[in-house]
């Protein structure tokens, strides 16, 4: 179950990072030299999220089926 969370806490943060990267507050701390790294990058959270919330949904739906 703890590995859960922190799966879960992952995906939080991946998703996070994809919205602030949308909204273009990230660039006060970092600097793309491209746009198309900003969306790259932002693809890749995205991918992240989704991936840890897959593995979130697959912990619970394991748990739940004992």
């Amino acid at each position: 179950m703890r590995s859960t969370v922190l799966y879960l806490l992952a995906s939080i943060g991946a998703f996070g990072l994809a919205v602030l990267l949308m909204r273009g507050t990230v660039q006060e701390y970092v600097t793309f030299a491209d746009p198309i790294n900003e969306m790259a990058m932002c693809v890749v959270a995205l991918m992240m999220g989704s991936a840890s919330m897959f593995v979130v949904a697959e912990d619970i739906r394991k748990y739940f089926k004992k």
